[in-house]
């Protein structure tokens, strides 16, 4: 079986001429999953670096979010808190199972070079439920999460 989690984000920039773009979503590509007879999980750090449950396999390879804060002043500080609601992952169909998520690996402080850019790269964990059932959806899994810059 495979599946693909992707997530949509909600980037609330400050009200100063800053702007930011999102370069790479954070996907963990798409996984084959073996047994669900314990908790599985994949978990991508800030770098790209994955962890793999001995459950899962790789199909498609995961990557890490990356974002661009441009147009501040240049060595600006830049404040990033990271939320998100809900820890259950949705999946596009109708699914018995599911994974759960967690945002892990994100820096919380950053400076603006002397361009005035600073760029943010984002890690997470999902986990399979470890309930003894296969019956995943064969489809995406998404997630909201809320990214906020302070300036």
């Amino acid at each position: 079986m495979k599946h693909r989690c992707v997530f949509v984000l909600l980037i609330l920039p400050s009200t100063s001429g800053a702007e930011v773009f999102e370069l790479q979503a954070l996907d963990f590509g798409t996984i084959a999953i073996i047994s669900n007879d314990s908790v599985s999980s994949l978990t991508i750090d800030k770098f790209g670096n994955t962890i793999v449950s001995p459950s899962l396999r790789i199909v498609e390879p995961p990557s890490s979010g990356r974002f661009l804060i441009d147009n501040l002043a240049p060595n600006t500080g830049i404040r990033i808190t990271m939320s998100h609601n809900a820890t259950t992952m949705t999946p596009l169909t109708t699914s018995q199972e599911f994974f759960t998520f967690s945002l892990t690996d994100y820096s919380d402080y950053l400076v603006a070079d002397g361009n005035g850019e600073a760029e943010l790269f984002v890690g997470g964990t999902i986990s399979t439920s470890g309930s003894g059932n296969l019956n995943f959806a064969q489809t995406d899994y998404r997630i909201n999460y809320r990214v906020t810059f302070l300036f």
